[in-house]
Protein backbone atom coordinates (compact mmCIF):
# COMPACT_ATOMS: atom_id res chain seq x y z
CA UNK A 1 0.00 0.00 0.00
CA UNK A 2 1.24 3.49 -0.81
CA UNK A 3 1.27 6.52 1.25
CA UNK A 4 -1.75 9.61 0.57
CA UNK A 5 1.52 11.91 -0.21
CA UNK A 6 3.02 9.17 -2.84
CA UNK A 7 -0.60 8.59 -4.37
CA UNK A 8 -2.03 12.05 -4.92
CA UNK A 9 2.43 12.56 -6.63
CA UNK A 10 1.31 9.82 -8.90
CA UNK A 11 -1.94 11.39 -9.53
CA UNK A 12 -0.90 14.32 -10.46
CA UNK A 13 1.79 13.04 -12.76
CA UNK A 14 -0.93 10.63 -14.55
CA UNK A 15 -3.05 14.09 -14.95
CA UNK A 16 -0.48 16.23 -16.63
CA UNK A 17 1.10 13.62 -18.48
CA UNK A 18 -2.89 12.64 -20.19
CA UNK A 19 -3.19 16.38 -20.45
CA UNK A 20 -0.23 16.44 -22.73
CA UNK A 21 -1.04 12.90 -24.34
CA UNK A 22 -4.82 14.40 -25.08
CA UNK A 23 -3.40 17.52 -26.62
CA UNK A 24 -1.02 17.20 -28.69
CA UNK A 25 -0.14 13.31 -29.66
CA UNK A 26 -4.04 11.47 -30.16
CA UNK A 27 -4.79 11.01 -33.71
CA UNK A 28 -8.79 10.20 -33.04
CA UNK A 29 -11.07 12.52 -34.94
CA UNK A 30 -13.22 12.61 -32.21
CA UNK A 31 -11.05 13.41 -29.48
CA UNK A 32 -9.23 16.14 -31.42
CA UNK A 33 -12.75 17.91 -32.07
CA UNK A 34 -13.92 17.66 -28.47
CA UNK A 35 -10.63 18.80 -26.86
CA UNK A 36 -11.50 16.55 -23.46
CA UNK A 37 -9.88 18.46 -20.30
CA UNK A 38 -8.58 15.86 -17.49
CA UNK A 39 -9.84 17.62 -14.71
CA UNK A 40 -9.29 15.25 -11.49
CA UNK A 41 -7.63 11.39 -11.41
CA UNK A 42 -8.55 9.30 -8.20
CA UNK A 43 -6.09 6.51 -8.03
CA UNK A 44 -7.35 3.07 -5.95
CA UNK A 45 -4.97 2.60 -2.36
CA UNK A 46 -2.97 0.06 -4.04
CA UNK A 47 -2.35 2.27 -7.18
CA UNK A 48 -3.30 -0.21 -9.96
CA UNK A 49 -6.70 1.32 -10.88
CA UNK A 50 -7.36 5.05 -11.89
CA UNK A 51 -10.04 6.81 -12.79
CA UNK A 52 -9.66 9.93 -14.76
CA UNK A 53 -12.31 12.72 -14.82
CA UNK A 54 -12.26 14.58 -18.00
CA UNK A 55 -14.65 17.68 -19.17
CA UNK A 56 -16.09 17.82 -22.73
CA UNK A 57 -17.33 21.24 -23.30
CA UNK A 58 -21.17 21.02 -23.84
CA UNK A 59 -21.19 21.78 -27.54
CA UNK A 60 -18.81 18.69 -28.11
CA UNK A 61 -20.07 15.04 -28.45
CA UNK A 62 -19.72 13.94 -24.97
CA UNK A 63 -20.83 10.36 -25.59
CA UNK A 64 -18.66 10.25 -28.34
CA UNK A 65 -15.48 11.29 -26.74
CA UNK A 66 -15.93 9.09 -23.81
CA UNK A 67 -16.42 6.06 -26.40
CA UNK A 68 -13.25 7.46 -27.84
CA UNK A 69 -11.31 7.61 -24.93
CA UNK A 70 -12.46 4.11 -23.71
CA UNK A 71 -11.32 2.29 -27.23
CA UNK A 72 -8.14 4.73 -26.98
CA UNK A 73 -7.31 3.37 -23.45
CA UNK A 74 -4.47 1.08 -24.43
CA UNK A 75 -2.74 3.79 -26.44
CA UNK A 76 -2.96 6.36 -23.66
CA UNK A 77 -1.29 3.83 -20.78
CA UNK A 78 1.34 2.55 -23.37
CA UNK A 79 2.46 6.45 -23.38
CA UNK A 80 2.10 6.63 -19.90
CA UNK A 81 4.12 3.76 -19.32
CA UNK A 82 7.08 5.37 -21.51
CA UNK A 83 6.90 8.46 -18.94
CA UNK A 84 6.09 7.08 -15.60
CA UNK A 85 8.71 5.34 -13.65
CA UNK A 86 6.59 3.15 -11.95
CA UNK A 87 6.27 -0.81 -11.57
CA UNK A 88 3.39 -0.83 -12.64
CA UNK A 89 0.76 1.66 -15.08
CA UNK A 90 -2.56 1.77 -13.40
CA UNK A 91 -5.31 0.60 -15.83
CA UNK A 92 -7.68 3.64 -16.87
CA UNK A 93 -11.04 4.25 -16.55
CA UNK A 94 -13.29 7.59 -17.79
CA UNK A 95 -15.74 9.31 -16.00
CA UNK A 96 -17.31 12.88 -17.25
CA UNK A 97 -16.85 15.85 -15.32
CA UNK A 98 -19.87 17.44 -15.03
CA UNK A 99 -18.74 20.23 -12.22
CA UNK A 100 -18.34 22.78 -14.32
CA UNK A 101 -21.33 22.65 -16.14
CA UNK A 102 -23.33 22.76 -13.11
CA UNK A 103 -21.06 26.03 -12.24
CA UNK A 104 -21.73 27.65 -14.88
CA UNK A 105 -25.24 27.19 -14.42
CA UNK A 106 -25.41 28.38 -10.91
CA UNK A 107 -23.50 31.85 -11.97
CA UNK A 108 -25.95 32.31 -14.94
CA UNK A 109 -28.79 31.81 -12.15
CA UNK A 110 -26.94 34.24 -10.27
CA UNK A 111 -26.37 36.72 -12.49
CA UNK A 112 -30.44 36.63 -13.61
CA UNK A 113 -32.52 39.54 -12.92
CA UNK A 114 -35.13 38.54 -10.26
CA UNK A 115 -38.78 38.02 -11.18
Amino acid sequence: MKSERSLRRLASEIQKILAEILEFEVKDPTLREAAPTVVEVQLSQDAQRATVYVYVPAEANRGGALAALEHDKGFLRTQLAKRLHVRRVPELSFQLDKTLDRALRLEQLFDAPPD
